[in-house]
């Protein structure tokens, strides 16, 4: 019996010091807090958004490394900071303490503009056409109030005037799910392109005004994840062309029209996995649009549906090798040709090496594809030179060089012919 007595407790102990034992090395592990640092402008609402971790989450511990890359690239891909650190400890009782170490860009920018309005840069250097320029003076403020906010007011002159109003990411709910963002300009210019011949634009100068514009919009956009914007845009358009042009081109609006206005209606779906925005890496990006101009709400409403889709990918091969590729598609529905509505390449989309040419049509295909070396990794420079080191926004000055091997070929069809051009270059940046 006094046997029986002893074994008992023994088991007992043991039972606990195996218990113990497995809850030290436990799988699972609760967020116990989450202190931000850095943010003198940016709301902690806005933060917390974009992180893949919340107070009192319990989560495995493999998956712990994953969700901190997660909430740096998503905070990276807000474009509100220069630099974004997360230190991770574990605490007693399997808990987590997560610090968030911030560096917040400079967020106002007062600024003078000077610009060319040619279809791209490499286009305007080869004339160096100084009639082109676009000048003025303007105002970004990125993070306005705090929330993550853009307002931009812009005055341009030159061959190219215009009036902009742009108010970004107005948050309607606390979540900051549901925003909301305003859109309203005027512009006017004396130099105009009113045709394209052999692939190359014929452009037209003049003293006086040959195309007016007045665009309005309000966009409601949805993000309930991290990776996926749902967008829905409701819009007004009003072109007014000048005597001058219509008679070169009577079907720049379509067939002798003075003027092209029209409601419109906006789907915009995105999912962007990627490390950054700017320069991405790593992820991919799917974005398609799906444009319904014309409603029945004006008399003479011009009509068309536009289609636009674009898949890239971004791959790391191997230490310091990355691989990016991908494809753009877009077309215009309409029974009634349009010269300024066409849809084509060598505008704001174009195959790299051939920025020279110009090709319009109803549908249009480029396919991008690009190699680059990390020449140089991410070298952080610090800056000690006055006033500088007083803004903490310059203190930390990132910089990267790469080289560049990339492939493109582009493609468009519209009822005429058909136009494919390709090319290959290696360029270092």
């Amino acid at each position: 019996m006094h046997y029986k007595i002893y074994i008992i407790p023994f088991l007992f102990c043991l039972t606990i010091s195996i218990n113990g034992q497995e809850s030290k090395f436990s799988d699972s592990l609760k967020v116990r807090e989450i202190i931000i640092t850095g943010n003198f402008v940016t709301s902690n609402r806005v933060i917390f958004r974009e992180m893949d971790f919340k107070v009192n989450d319990v989560i495995l511990r493999e998956a712990v490394e994953y969700k901190k890359q997660t909430s740096i690239n998503n905070l990276t891909k807000t474009s509100l900071f220069n630099f974004v650190e997360i230190d991770i400890k574990e605490t007693q009782g399997n808990s987590l303490s997560i610090t968030v170490n911030l560096t917040e860009r400079w967020f106002i920018w007062p600024n003078l503009y000077l610009n060319q309005t040619d279809r791209n840069f490499s286009e305007w250097w080869r004339t160096k056409d100084l009639a082109k320029l676009e000048y003025g003076i303007g105002l970004k403020i990125n993070n306005f109030r705090g929330t993550g906010e853009t307002l931009i007011l812009n005055y341009h002159i030159g061959n190219f005037t215009k009036y902009e109003l742009d108010y970004r990411g107005i948050y309607i709910d606390k979540a900051k799910r549901h925003s909301l963002s305003l859109y309203a300009s005027y512009s006017a210019q004396n130099i105009l392109t009113w045709n394209i011949e052999s692939n190359k634009e014929d452009v037209l100068k003049a003293s006086h005004k040959l195309l007016k514009s007045t665009v309005l919009s309000i966009t409601y956009s949805y993000r309930k994840g991290y990776f996926n914007t749902h967008s829905l845009v409701f819009g007004y358009t009003d072109f007014k062309l000048a005597d001058t042009i219509l008679y070169l081109n009577p079907s720049y609006f379509g067939l002798n029209k003075h003027e092209q206005r029209y409601f419109n209606l906006e789907y915009v779906f995105t999912r962007d996995t990627r490390d950054s925005r700017i320069y991405p890496k790593t992820g991919y990006l799917i974005g398609a649009v799906i444009n319904r101009r014309g409603l029945g709400i004006l008399p003479d409403e011009y009509n068309a549906v536009d289609l636009n889709v674009q898949l890239y990918s971004y791959w790391k091969l191997r230490k310091r090798l990355f691989l990016a590729s991908g494809i753009w598609y877009a077309s215009n529905f309409t029974d009634k040709y349009a010269f300024l509505s066409q849809t084509g390449l060598g505008y704001l989309q174009f195959v790299r090496g051939y920025e020279y040419y110009a090709v319009k049509g109803n549908n249009a295909l480029l396919f991008k594809s690009l190699v680059k070396y990390e020449l140089l990794p991410m070298k952080v420079i610090n800056l000690n030179i006055w006033p500088i080191r007083k803004l903490h926004q310059f203190n930390r000055v990132p910089l990267e060089i790469y080289a560049n091997l990339f492939f493109d070929a582009g493609y468009v069809s519209d009822e005429f012919e058909t136009y494919k051009i390709m090319t290959i270059l290696l360029l270092i940046k």
